[in-house]
């Protein structure tokens, strides 16, 4: 049987019913739309389709004509997040527009998350960007290096990139938005369960913020969300800022994320090291992780990052 080549303007529904289906996978999904796309088409017409005339006609696996038997089950359900993203004035942007991240598919290639739902300036997503990230209770030296770091970035128009956590993060964006530069927070967690930090409600600017999700709207934190998240903060960075890394968890995973990602990596280092960035010294030693040492400005020691500074602004 062969189909009638119509594109339509958005089938996003459809994509994201197979996202949906356990075991698809962004690699599927990926073969999925090129094989679509090189015919013309769009997910819409296999939604049409028994699961032997997609194989048949595309030349897909079984697994993905599997799949989107399945994903028929999800259309309702998904009209109903789209009818409360809209409202919500949360947008989504799919793997294969224009808008997705260049970066992400770059540094990610087929585990890239085929989906991001974001609030804020989207425009965001093109400009370089440099993570700071630390731990929630985070030394009072460390917040300032935080503060002092973020304000540092945005002098030279980079980009603050970090999650949505107490203490360092919320630090580093608001310095960032005070300091009239622009920010990127990546939620462990779904839309619908998105507040404004009060921390950020004073400097709060639509046009120099952005809010992104990888999680369908009613997915609740968890530490591997959390994981999760803080790899894509990673793939999103041109370099990684760390500030305070305890010796094991979610900070010192994203130190070992960006040495497997081949993202700079730059670790604070102290002369004395609180229990809050008692990981520091080994990323350092073991996962190539830059020292960041202080030097005086006036009264202030600032975070001499002139090193991560030129890796984020002579990156392609």
């Amino acid at each position: 049987m062969l189909l009638n080549g119509k594109t339509f303007m958005s089938d996003t529904k459809y994509w994201i019913a197979l996202d949906m289906v356990k075991g698809m996978g962004p690699a599927n999904l990926r073969l999925a739309h090129e094989s679509l796309a090189a015919s013309g088409l769009s997910a819409r017409d296999i939604f049409d389709l028994a699961e032997d005339e997609i194989v048949k006609e595309f030349r897909l696996s079984e697994k993905i004509a599997k799949a989107v038997t399945e994903a028929k089950k999800n259309v309702l359900r998904v009209e109903d997040e789209l009818s409360w993203l809209g409202e919500s004035g949360v947008e989504i942007i799919l793997f294969f527009e224009k808008r997705y991240p260049q970066r992400l598919s770059n540094v990610l290639k087929n585990t890239a998350p085929p989906v991001l739902f974001v609030l804020g300036n989207s425009a965001l997503l093109d400009e370089h960007g440099a993570a700071i990230l630390g731990d929630i209770n985070v030394s009072a030296k460390g917040a300032l290096l935080a503060s002092l770091a973020a304000k540092e970035l945005v002098s030279y128009r980079i980009m603050v990139i970090s999650g949505m956590a107490q203490g360092t993060d919320m630090i580093a964006h608001a310095s960032a938005l005070q300091h009239e530069g622009s920010t990127i927070a990546v939620l462990p967690f779904g839309m619908r369960h998105f507040k404004m930090p009060k921390a950020l409600e004073a400097f709060y600017d639509e046009r120099r913020m952005l809010f992104v999700s990888t999680f369908y709207p009613d997915r609740e934190y968890s530490i591997f969300n959390s994981y999760e998240r803080n790899r894509i903060i990673v793939a999103l960075s041109r370099a990684v800022f760390i500030v305070e890394a305890p010796a094991e968890g979610g900070i010192f995973e994203a130190g070992k994320s960006a040495k497997s990602l081949d993202v700079p990596l730059f670790v604070a280092e102290y002369a004395s090291y609180p229990k809050s960035a008692s990981g520091n010294e080994t990323l350092i030693s073991e996962y190539k992780g830059m020292p960041v040492r202080g030097r005086k400005e006036g009264e202030l020691v600032v975070p001499n990052l002139d090193k991560l500074i030129a890796k984020v602004k002579f990156s392609e």
